[in-house]
């Protein structure tokens, strides 16, 4: 296993619970033990502990797992089929299982190396965050995605003044329509939280090494003692491409989960499934569920996942399942308003069935809507009809 990221964790877990008999190696490349990512917004904003994360992610004790920290592997032979780890020992394998995660995207301009300019990532950047969260005044996040938004939320603390800048025309662009936008933008406002969208960052500047202000491309200066950016990951391949496994966005895998390459699978954010990536933790978990069968069992095939997005440490519900409805023209969208409520929700469907949701604003009836888009389900028009009116399916 090469990466012992939560993915990672997840496969060992899955594995050992399917009773596997085979030696076990998984690699990492931090210094610290294994800890939930998907947790790190909770650790920011105060709502969980170091300690959880770890324990949330702990390697069982088992004879058949071997672990190795801090020492990732650098190169493999997929011939001979063994890797070579930083220490330069060869570890021969029948199965090997690439994790390796994502890396957050740089912003390319003028300045990004000032000091005080972060990305939001490992735990090592939650902890530096969460000491600038004393001292700051002004924060400005680059990106108004999913984690950007939440990380702004986090950082409001101690009366700091914080900027979103959001380069598309709403925020998360992918994930909600407009007018689901709309009203998450009205709420980030209520927080106090200044949001800025179709706006461009043309450079940093400082004195003394340090960022003092973010300059926009329509000359606006925001000034500033610490920066965010959180535009996006891109999926870690050079380890593949090094071994000639066959990458695009990222790590090329078919419905077994397997590259190119015999006895070699990629699951997790480095992986790319039918010209997918996906760029959650969740969808990672499922894959590693399904590859512990196929390892084990030879059954089963990867069918995708449904990509479901919230708001993780914002009071504000959001839920995007799907597909948002941009694709007007082969879509069709039912839709759901209560103004004084701030609440909005869609069904997205396509000849009959549901393909996607969006949606914000408490509803507690939203349980079952991820299996539903799934399970492609179909929308009868008295179901259309009543949604309409009520909001509910």
């Amino acid at each position: 296993m090469v990466g012992s990221g939560s993915v990672g964790v997840r496969l060992v877990h899955q594995l050992l619970f399917l009773n596997a008999k085979q030696p076990i190696k998984i690699f990492g490349g931090e210094e610290e033990k294994p800890y939930s990512r998907e947790h790190l917004l909770e650790l920011l904003a105060g709502i969980n502990t170091k300690d959880s994360l770890y324990e949330s992610s702990k390697l069982p004790e088992n004879e058949h797992l071997q672990v190795f920290l801090n020492n990732p592997i650098v190169s493999i032979d997929s011939d001979k089929q063994f890797v070579i780890d930083t220490k330069g020992e060869k570890h021969p394998y029948s199965a090997l299982v690439m994790a390796v995660g994502a890396t957050p995207n740089k912003l390319q301009v003028p300045g990004v190396d000032l000091q005080n300019i972060f990305t939001f990532r490992n735990i090592r950047d939650a902890e530096q965050l969460k000491n600038r969260q004393v001292s700051s005044r002004n924060i400005v996040i680059i990106g108004g995605g999913q984690v950007g938004l939440d990380t702004a939320n986090a950082m409001q603390r101690h009366n700091t003044n914080v900027t979103v800048i959001e380069h598309s025309s709403r925020l998360m662009y992918h994930q909600l329509d407009d007018h689901a936008s709309v009203y998450l933008r009205l709420y980030m406002d209520d927080l106090g939280v200044d949001v800025r969208i179709n706006n461009h960052v043309s450079q940093f500047e400082g004195q003394d090494d340090k960022v003092e202000q973010v300059v926009l491309d329509d000359g606006e200066i925001i000034p500033c003692d610490t920066v965010i950016i959180s535009i996006g990951i891109k999926p870690n391949v050079d380890l593949a491409i090094n071994s000639g496994i066959h990458i695009k966005k990222g790590i090329i895998v078919d419905d077994k989960l397997q590259t190119n390459k015999p006895n070699i699978y990629a699951v997790g954010e480095c992986c790319e499934y039918n010209g997918v990536v996906f760029g959650s933790v969740y969808p990672g978990f499922e894959q590693a569920e399904c590859l512990a069968e196929i390892l084990l069992k030879d059954t089963g095939k990867y069918k995708g996942s449904t990509s479901t997005s919230h708001l993780k440490v914002v009071d504000y519900p959001i839920l995007s399942i799907g597909d948002n409805g941009d694709d007007s023209v082969s879509n069709v969208s039912v839709t759901f308003r209560d103004i004084k409520n701030m609440t909005y929700r869609k069904l997205v469907l396509h000849n009959g069935r549901l393909k996607g949701v969006v949606a914000t604003g408490k509803w507690k009836t939203s349980k079952n809507l991820h299996d539903m888009v799934k399970n492609n389900d179909r929308i009868w028009l008295w179901q259309r009809r009543r949604f309409e009116k009520t909001g509910e399916l």
